[in-house]
């Protein structure tokens, strides 16, 4: 019989760190809302002095959670810590800021859950996430992995163009991992991560192992490559941290967990998607020194099956994202010519 953790000892060596941001279109009585989904019934399943809720530069954010804050103190005799920040400086860093403050302040904490303060990454789904965690742990022998919280559905929540261009971003993102890693005399492992889809790299909703948080988001020093300062604190919190973290050795780990059939709200129409999904891969291929004719051979390879290419706008949309990032990655690296173009597609199925 395997060890069996019980759970309320999984609870006290549990933390949880929440980034807060919303835009101006969600109104007070949503916003306040949203925060109260994400927050009410946490304590069922860590105690809240090891919950940390940094607020990216959102006044108003910090302003309706203070209530919260004093809601639960009232009704549960301890609650959540609230860090604002002056400035909107991006996921990445709020997630830096706040496990930095979770794990100086809480040193017998072993896992960090990290989830969204919209209301979509369910308090529930701690438990499974941290019993993997806990039981990858004790078979490694060391807490440097990484347990995502996959989404059974990427489309439904996101939309169909979001869900499609996020699973072709982590589909590339592991091939350049694997022949990074291969480069190396070393193997990419899989082995725990959800049967037959490609792994949810880019779930918000993830357990951070200490070892691997530290690492991550406390002792890393940025490698911008192709991003600007701005777009590695804002677009990096999910590609970044896995690449980064496989590079060192981190175990990647995914358990299925809810979530809403489409966002209440979402800052994500606020980024352009050939920039967004562009620059991210630029990093990537940039990051691992990817060859431009295999970065562009990775995407190739995925690309043609994409149902988001049975549509003129989606092939232009997903030919521009593939121009955008092979052109980062070529002035990049100080080349010039032209990037490699596709090969010819069988025009029939």
């Amino acid at each position: 019989m395997e060890h069996w953790t019980d759970q309320a000892a999984l609870a006290r060596v549990t933390g949880v760190v929440i980034p807060a941001y919303f835009s101006a279109t969600p109104s007070d009585e949503m916003v306040s809302r949203l925060l109260w989904m994400t927050l009410g019934d946490t304590h069922h399943y860590v105690p809240l002095g090891n919950v940390w809720v940094v607020v990216d530069g959102d006044p108003r954010t910090a302003s309706l959670l203070e209530p919260l804050r004093q809601r639960l103190l009232a009704e549960q005799g301890a609650t959540f810590h609230s860090l604002p920040l002056p400035e909107n400086r991006g996921k990445l860093a709020a997630l830096k800021e706040g496990v930095g403050a979770l794990l100086a302040a809480s040193p017998d904490v072993q896992y960090i859950a990290v989830r969204d303060g919209d209301g979509d990454h369910m308090a529930a789904d701690i438990p499974p996430l941290v019993r993997v965690a806990d039981y990858l742990a004790r078979a490694y022998a060391h807490t440097d992995l990484i347990v995502i919280g996959a989404r059974r559905s990427r489309h439904r929540p996101m939309g169909w163009v979001r869900g499609e261009l996020e699973a072709l971003l982590d589909r590339v993102t592991l091939d350049a991992l694997a022949y990074a890693l291969a480069r190396e005399g070393r193997a990419l492992n899989l082995r725990h991560c959800a049967e037959g889809a490609v792994p949810d790299l880019s779930s918000g909703y993830k357990v951070y192992g200490r070892r691997a948080a530290q690492r991550l988001f406390v002792d890393l020093q940025p490698q911008l490559e192709t991003l600007s300062p701005a777009d590695y604190w804002h677009y990096g919190p999910e590609t970044v941290t896995v690449v980064e973290g496989v590079l060192a050795g981190t175990i990647l780990a995914e358990v299925r967990r809810y979530t809403w059939d489409g966002q209440p709200t979402t800052s994500f129409g606020e980024f352009r998607q050939v920039a967004l999904y562009g620059e991210l891969l630029a990093w990537v291929y940039a990051r691992l020194d990817i060859p431009l004719d295999v970065a562009a051979q990775f995407y190739d390879n995925y690309t043609p099956a994409m149902p988001l290419r049975t549509t003129g706008q989606g092939r232009e949309l997903l030919d521009a994202v593939r121009a955008y990032a092979l052109d980062k990655a070529r002035v990049y690296r100080g080349k010039s010519g032209a990037i490699p173009p596709p090969m010819p597609m069988v025009p029939f199925v």
